[in-house]
Parts: structure tokens; sequence; C-alpha cells
């Protein structure tokens, strides 16, 4: 059974006053929960979701546009689905950005695991971005025909990147992730494939190309 709330319904006494000092009350509404809580929450797809449950028959579902929150925070705060499980039985910030009531709650990752899945398989991502972005340009009262398109300038950078300095910038980063992570790993590793993987610096001429070293000298010892 669906159980949905509206998130413009008001509260004839607001809950969060008890549980909050003036100051931390003026900081949360100030703050991303707030903006999330009274902006973005009450755009989410919740038909989407709903679509999956029975509209009156079965076991009440958690709130919807909660739990279309608590998805879309976990993407923007790049969670695990346990991070996402622990803040939403015990984080009181989260909380008020999702229109909660304060009290005990509980949360498995399994049933997270199950709203992304829906979410994935409805595609609405897309859309919730656009939603999402053309409000909050409403409410800035920003003019976006009169801005530079910054997607010509991604494209722009991303026009240096041959395949032979990505698989080099691609190994860099992961042999630092090892480094950080498990040094006697790394300090494993040949000293050749260490000091390949270095960020090099490509030498520029006015109007040519940019000189790689040979491109099978660097892929094999790194591919083994």
């Amino acid at each position: 059974m669906r159980h949905i709330k509206d998130p413009g319904q008001k509260h004839l006494f607001d809950p969060f006053e008890r549980l909050f000092r003036l100051l931390a009350t003026k900081i949360i509404q100030e703050g991303w929960q707030g903006l999330f809580r009274h902006v973005i929450l009450e755009l989410l797809p919740v038909q989407a979701i709903a679509g999956k449950f029975h509209p009156a028959t079965g076991r009440p579902t958690r709130e919807l546009y909660s739990m279309a929150g608590l998805i879309f925070i976990s993407e923007f705060l790049d969670w695990t689905i346990e991070q996402a499980a622990q803040a939403y039985m015990f984080h009181t910030d989260i909380w008020y950005a999702l229109n909660l009531t304060p009290g005990a709650r509980s949360m498995s990752t399994r049933t997270i695991e199950r709203y992304q899945r829906i979410f994935r398989e409805n595609e609405p991502a897309r859309q919730v971005m656009h939603d999402v972005t053309m409000r909050l340009v409403e409410l800035l009262d920003q003019i976006i025909t009169e801005q530079r398109l910054d997607s010509a300038h991604v494209f722009s950078n991303m026009a240096i990147y041959g395949r032979t300095r990505m698989i080099d910038v691609t190994f860099k980063k992961f042999l630092t992730r090892v480094k950080r992570h498990n040094k006697k790993v790394y300090e494993s590793l040949p000293e050749e494939l260490r000091t390949r993987t270095q960020l090099r610096k490509y030498a520029r001429n006015s109007g040519s190309r940019i000189i790689f070293p040979s491109r099978c000298l660097l892929i094999h010892p790194m591919a083994r």
C-alpha cells in the first residue's frame, strides 16, 4: 500500500523546534537541508516509484517522498548503502531534509537496494535533474540564455585526452589509491612501473600536436 505525504503540508507545530536550538534551526534552514526540504523534495518522481506498489492493498510502504529523497541525497553525497541506511535512522539533519518526524525508525540495506532498483528500472534521473535545475533557476531569477555553455568548454578539454594519455592517467590514479590504502603492495611493484605512471610534462610546440611516449612501451608493462 502506498504511503505518500505531501511535502507542502504544513505542521501545526514544527517538531524540530523542540529538537534544535534557535542557532541550529537557523543553520539547518539556511543550509542545503532546508533547500532540499522546501524546494527539491516536492520535485522528486514519487509517482514513478508509487507505480510499483498497490494503491490500497498490503503493508504500507516507506513514505515515498522520503525514500526518493534518500536515494537522491545518497547519490549526491556518494554514500554506500550502509551509510544511507544509517543516515535515515540516526541523522537528524537528514530527517529534516526528508520531512520526517523525529523519532525512532529503522531502515535495512535490502530496502534501499529495492528502491535503487526501482529508480534504475524507471530511469527518472534525467527528469529529476531537469526539474531541479529549472526550479532553482526560477527561484534564483537567473537568465541562463545569456550565460556561456559550459558543456562546450568541457568537450574542448576532453579533446586532448587521447587513448594513451587516458590509460596513463587512469593507472596513475589507480596506483595512487593503492599506495594510500596498501603501501606494501605498492612498494612490491616494479620501480619501472611506478615511475612510468607518473604524470609527464608533455611537450607542446605552437600549433603542433602533443608528443607521447611509445604506446606499446607504455601499455605493455601496465597491462602485465
